[in-house]
């Protein structure tokens, strides 16, 4: 079984590598538009067979390290974007997407080629103090969305007050496709990283010796901020949309400039011992 997870976390970044050539073709040079892509699929069912197995080889669920986790989310997105994909008949969109899944699983498989064999004793932890992080991913997963078609938003609406309609102008998705895609991520990764917040403190045994050391650490800590940071960015958002009445055009500059605080807070989190 060891041997399977590590040529599976080899193969996957050649995998998503394909998919974004292959979506890449399809952005710049407008071909199968609307075309679904069974490729896609099958990227997302061996994924999510290299997550089981290595659940099952290690003894925990795949969320325990922070590589892990990189892997998971790459997964996430890349499912997301497959339901979006079969839903709006549109894959103009997926190069974007899948860049990140693709830097998020490179990422992952370079930090796991030292561990993706170990044994299952080596990074075991209580399933129980990993479950708040399921909504976490859910969360991180819509933010990205948010953060994507904010950012391409922000660039067509660009290009069209300048009016410049060149070829990246001219195969981007509508602009008001765009903005209500942003903002309906954003609320789904809000509503997502509230019960990531509500549910954090459950995972702790009051009074343990475990619990204590947890919350002492620095890592857990910074975890605990960029929660907390990350609901006050996107709730500051929400109230100016519903209360300020904001515009796409803030919602998304908001969206990006909230994924950008909350991936750099996440990677230092990542790096510490």
């Amino acid at each position: 079984m060891a041997w399977l997870i590590v040529i599976g976390n080899w193969l996957l970044p050649l995998l998503y590598l394909a998919l974004l050539i292959d979506y890449g073709a399809t952005f710049f040079l407008r071909t199968r538009t609307q075309n679904r892509h069974p490729w896609l699929w099958g990227v997302i069912v061996a994924h999510l067979g290299y997550l089981v197995l290595r659940g099952v080889h290690l003894g925990h669920p795949p969320l325990a390290a922070p590589a892990e986790i990189l892997s998971a989310l790459a997964w996430a997105m890349a499912a997301v974007y497959a339901v979006v994909e079969v839903a709006g008949r549109d894959r103009r969109s997926g190069v974007f997407v899948l860049s990140l899944a693709f830097i998020f699983q490179y990422t992952s498989s370079h930090m796991l080629a030292g561990i993706a064999a170990a044994p299952p004793a080596a990074l075991a932890e209580p399933v129980l103090a990993r479950v708040h992080l399921i909504p976490a991913l859910l969360a991180y997963t819509a933010f990205a969305f948010a953060a994507i078609y904010g950012l391409l938003y922000l660039l067509a609406q660009r290009d069209l007050r300048h009016r410049r309609f060149g070829v990246f102008f001219d195969r981007l998705p509508p602009l008001d496709l765009l903005g209500r895609m942003t903002w309906f991520a954003l609320v789904t990764g809000f509503i997502f990283i509230s019960i990531t917040i509500v549910t954090g403190p459950l995972m702790f045994a009051p009074g343990s010796e475990a619990a204590q050391a947890a919350l002492a650490s620095t890592k857990v800590l910074l975890k605990i901020v960029t929660g907390g940071v990350a609901w006050v960015i996107y709730a500051a958002a929400i109230l100016g949309r519903w209360l300020g009445k904001w515009g796409p055009q803030r919602i998304s500059a908001i969206a990006v400039a909230g994924y950008a605080v909350v991936m750099v807070l996440l990677i230092a989190s990542a790096l510490l011992s």
